[in-house]
C-alpha cells in the first residue's frame, strides 16, 4: 500500500473527506467520467493498473470512486492517476485540477528542464535531445501534466532581449553541409503536409524520431558558421512540428516544451522571422486552450497571454515580418482580444490583419509559411468573429475557408465545418447546421486527431440546448456522441 495511509484509507482507495465539497459533489469529475464512458468499476480498475505501472499499489475500488464523485478528495497520488487514466481514455491531456482535485504534485516528480531557457546554444540542443529521447522511449511522457500559459513568458522575454549565439560553427564529428540541411527541411515539409492530411496520431512518432536524430547531429557534427545557422533553423522547424503534433494528439503540456526549445533554437541561429513563427504557434495554442477553459478567469488569462505572445512575435521580427506573417500575428492578436472580451481592440486587430493580407504575394513568402493561405487566414478571422458574437460575419469567412482549402487539408476542413455549423446554430439555421455537422463527422473519420474530437465536442455542447427544437439536431447529437466515444477508445 502507499506508505503513510491508514487501514481505512487503504480500503477506500486513499480517500480523505472534504466537507462542503462532499456535499455538492465533484461535477467536473462526473462530466469527464461520463465523457470517457467509464463505469465506477472500470475507472477503479484503470486507476489500480496505472498505479501498478509505476510500481505503486493503490486500493481504489468502486466505493472509493463513488466517494470521489460525491466530492471527497483522494490521497496523493490517486488524483494524478485518475487524471492519467482520463487523459488516456479521452486522448487529450486532463489535469488534476480539471478532475476537481487539489493538485499536490511533489516538485521532485517533474525534473524536466524543457520549460526553461538554458541560456546557451549547447544547453538548448541538449535539452531537445533529452526531451525527444524521453518522448521516443516513453510515449506517455508528461501525460496528465498541466499546460501553463505563464510558462511561455520567460522564453518570449528571452527572445526579445537575448542576442543570438556568438558562433554556430562546430568541429566535432561527421561533416554536415547545406545538402543535409536541405534534406532535413524537405523531410519536415513532407511530414507537415502529411500531418494536415492524416492528423498527428498516425505520424507523431516519425516526427519525434527525426527530431531526435537531427538534434544529435547538430550537437555532434562538424559544420561552418553559415551551415550552422541554416541547420539551427531546420532543427527549429522539426522541433516546432513535434510541438504541433503533440498538441494535435491532445498533449499541450508536451507541445509547449517543444515550442519553447524551438524558439530558443531559432533565436540562437539569428532567424528572427522563424522565431516569430514559433511565437505565433505559442499564441495559437494558448488561445485554443483558453476557448475550452472551464472558467471565465482561465479564459481571460489565456486570451491575454495569447495577445502578448502574438505581439512579442511582431516585436521579435524588428520590422522584417512578411505580409502574411504579420497578418497572421495580428489575426491571432484579434483572437486573443476576442477571448478577453475586448471587442473594440479585437476589431481593430482584424482590420490591421486584413490590410496586411491584401499585400501578400505568395511567391515572396518564406517557404515554411506557405500553409498560411487566404483560407487559413479566413479561418482565424471566422473564429475571432464567432467569439465576438457576430455569426453572420463568421459564416462569410468560413464559407471562404471551405471553398478555398486544398483537398488534402482534411483536419483544417473539419475545423471549418464544425465552426460553420456552430455559427448556423447561433443563427438558428438548423438545416445548414445539421448538414455541416454531418460533413464534419465524415471528414473527422479520415484523420487521427484529438483536436477534431475536441471541435466535435464543442459542437455537441452548442447543440445540447437546442436539440429539442429539431429531430435532425437530436440525431446529429447522438451521432456525434457515438463518434466521440469510439474516437476516445481508439489507440493513438
Amino acid at each position: 500500500m502507499i506508505s503513510g495511509l491508514s487501514t481505512d484509507d487503504d480500503r477506500s482507495g486513499g480517500i480523505v473527506g472534504s466537507g462542503s465539497a462532499a456535499a455538492s459533489g465533484n461535477r467536473a469529475l462526473r462530466v469527464l467520467v461520463a465523457e470517457a464512458g467509464l463505469s465506477n468499476a472500470a475507472l477503479a480498475r484503470a486507476v489500480v493498473t496505472a498505479g501498478a505501472e509505476e510500481g505503486r499499489h493503490v486500493g481504489t475500488n468502486t466505493t472509493s470512486v463513488r466517494r470521489m464523485l460525491d466530492g471527497c478528495q483522494p490521497r496523493w497520488p490517486v488524483p494524478r492517476l485518475v487524471a492519467t487514466v482520463l487523459s488516456r481514455r479521452l486522448r487529450r491531456e486532463v489535469s488534476v485540477m480539471e478532475c476537481g482535485f487539489a493538485d499536490r504534485t511533489p516538485v521532485v516528480e517533474d525534473q524536466d528542464d524543457s520549460l526553461r531557457c538554458s541560456g546557451t546554444l549547447d544547453g538548448t540542443v541538449r535539452t531537445v535531445v533529452e526531451l525527444s529521447g524521453h518522448d521516443m522511449r516513453r510515449r506517455k511522457l508528461l501525460v496528465g501534466s498541466v499546460f501553463s500559459a505563464a510558462a511561455f513568458s520567460e522564453p518570449a522575454l528571452f527572445a526579445l532581449t537575448v542576442p543570438p549565439a556568438p558562433s554556430t560553427a562546430r568541429v566535432a564529428g561527421r561533416r554536415i553541409g547545406m545538402a543535409e540541411v536541405e534534406i532535413l527541411t524537405e523531410q519536415v515539409t513532407q511530414l507537415r503536409q502529411l500531418d494536415y492530411r492524416y492528423g498527428s496520431g498516425r505520424l507523431r512518432e516519425q516526427v519525434v524520431v527525426l527530431l531526435h536524430r537531427e538534434a544529435n547531429q547538430l550537437l555532434h557534427g562538424t559544420y561552418s558558421e553559415k551551415t550552422g545557422k541554416a541547420l539551427l533553423t531546420a532543427v527549429a522547424q522539426a522541433t516546432k512540428l513535434a510541438g504541433v503534433t503533440a498538441a494535435d494528439v491532445g498533449r499541450p503540456a508536451l507541445a509547449q516544451r517543444y515550442y519553447i526549445q524551438g524558439l530558443d533554437l531559432a533565436m540562437a541561429g539569428g532567424d528572427r522571422r522563424y522565431a516569430a513563427m514559433v511565437l505565433s504557434e505559442m499564441s495559437r495554442l494558448t488561445v485554443q486552450i483558453g476557448q475550452n477553459a472551464l472558467t471565465e478567469d482561465d479564459q481571460f488569462r489565456n486570451g491575454r497571454q495569447g495577445v502578448a505572445l502574438a505581439r512579442a512575435g511582431l516585436a521579435v521580427t524588428q520590422g522584417s515580418a512578411s505580409p502574411a506573417q504579420a497578418a497572421e500575428l495580428h489575426a491571432l492578436e484579434a483572437r486573443g482580444l476576442a477571448l478577453c472580451g475586448d471587442a473594440r481592440e479585437a476589431r481593430r486587430a482584424v482590420l490591421d490583419a486584413r490590410r496586411l493580407y491584401e499585400s501578400v504575394r505568395p511567391e515572396e513568402e518564406p517557404p515554411w509559411l506557405n500553409f498560411y493561405t487566404e483560407a487559413a487566414f479566413s479561418a482565424d478571422l471566422a473564429r475571432c468573429l464567432s467569439d465576438l458574437g457576430d455569426p453572420q460575419q463568421a459564416i462569410t469567412f468560413s464559407a471562404v475557408v471551405l471553398r478555398d482549402y486544398e483537398p488534402w487539408r482534411l483536419r483544417a476542413r473539419c475545423f471549418a465545418q464544425t465552426d460553420l455549423a456552430g455559427a448556423h446554430l447561433v443563427g438558428r439555421d438548423f438545416e445548414q447546421a445539421v448538414a455541416l455537422g454531418r460533413d464534419a463527422l465524415r471528414t473527422a473519420a479520415q484523420v487521427s486527431s484529438a483536436r477534431t474530437l475536441q471541435r466535435l465536442h464543442t459542437l455537441k455542447r452548442q447543440i445540447q440546448p437546442l436539440r429539442a427544437s429539431s429531430p435532425h439536431l437530436r440525431e446529429l447529437d447522438e451521432r456525434i456522441t457515438d463518434f466521440i466515444r469510439r474516437g476516445n477508445t481508439r489507440p493513438d
